[in-house]
């Protein structure tokens, strides 16, 4: 990318971001924010990029970049802060918001997206990699969605992602393995759960078998453009989704896992707190089992998000991380 932004290749660049003409009609939108995290600035050149693209004359997006360890460390948790301590609770909603709709938009884009993670990928650097069209991941691949850290739950689409991803997947509707595929995407989310390859990220099901590895880091991301460039013709975005919601029923099952866990002292109050917030949107609410949109699951979401956040166990623990480096258990 540094070569052919010295070619004259930049189509945009916001600063936080650059759009690199990749060549044969396929566009590449680097990060280039502290740690790669994701911000307003960068979300809308993102969603400048796609529109960009839209308008014709391309065959697709590439989204990735040539950081030596990281590829997204998800969402600027120093603004969160900072937006919290000032109470600018609408600005944080609008935000969360506005994070969801980038994703959804690499997700409905009428192109190709292929995005072309390394190194680390964690919390919305992973919500950005499951919303794409395929994935080119470098072996070396540090993946999960650790937002339970900091006393959140996914707010991009990652709870709902993973679970139309993981219900999708199964041959039948038998209770007891919907609720298995439902208890899956809840232990990955609730215990943070992350790779230490992509190798392990594809067995976690955080890449889909139809996700590739590049294991030369000079190649990937020429490799993630001849996936863009395979994936154009006859391209049509995915097909709008539901998903059935299990609701009290599956609530309750969750909860009984976190509670055994609170006996066992493997979680404290606030763990409990943060993995029921994550029961609540994979079973689409405590009421009666229903058919839910991507959108319902997506305001579930936004929902819980916004509740922890306003929880001074989850302020502690964001305080925390950003003083260490490390979590806090409170």
């Amino acid at each position: 990318l540094t070569g052919l932004s010295k070619s004259g290749r930049v189509v945009e660049d916001t600063g936080l971001s650059r759009l690199i003409d990749l060549g044969d009609g396929v566009l590449c939108f680097e990060f280039r924010s502290k740690m790669n995290t994701m911000g307003e600035g960068l979300l809308n050149g993102l969603e400048s990029a796609i529109a960009k693209i839209s308008r014709g004359g391309y065959a697709g997006l590439v989204i990735g970049n040539e950081d030596p360890r990281t590829f997204s460390a998800g969402a600027d948790l120093s603004l969160v802060s900072f937006a919290v301590s000032a109470g600018a609770w609408d600005d944080i909603a609008l935000s969360c918001q506005a994070f969801q709709d980038a994703m959804m938009s690499i997700r409905r884009a009428p192109f190709p997206v292929v995005v072309a993670p390394a190194g680390m990928a964690l919390g919305g650097g992973t919500e950005i990699t499951l919303h794409a069209d395929r994935v080119q991941a470098h072996a070396e691949l540090y993946m999960g969605l650790v937002e339970a850290g900091v006393g959140l739950i996914p707010g991009g689409g990652g709870t709902k992602e993973l679970l139309m991803r993981f219900t999708s997947e199964l041959s039948n509707y038998e209770e007891i393995d919907y609720f298995a595929a439902v208890k899956r995407a809840f232990k990955l989310i609730a215990f943070a759960t992350t790779s230490t390859s992509a190798s392990e990220a594809r067995a976690l099901g955080f890449l889909r078998e139809a996700d590739r590895i590049s294991y030369n880091r000079d190649h990937q991301l020429s490799d993630a453009k001849q996936r863009v460039l395979d994936l154009a013709p006859g391209y049509l975005p995915p097909i709008v989704r539901t998903v059935r919601a299990l609701g009290r029923e599956g609530m309750g099952n969750l909860e009984y896992a976190l509670w055994a866990a609170k006996e066992a002292g493997q979680a404290s109050a606030h763990d409990v707190r943060v993995g029921r917030a994550t029961a609540y949107v994979l079973c689409g609410g405590d009421g009666t089992p229903r058919e839910v949109s991507e959108q319902d699951l997506l305001d579930l979401e936004r929902e819980q998000f916004l509740s922890l956040l306003g929880t001074k166990e989850t302020q502690e623990r964001i305080a925390y991380t950003l003083k260490t480096g490390k979590p806090l258990r409170n």
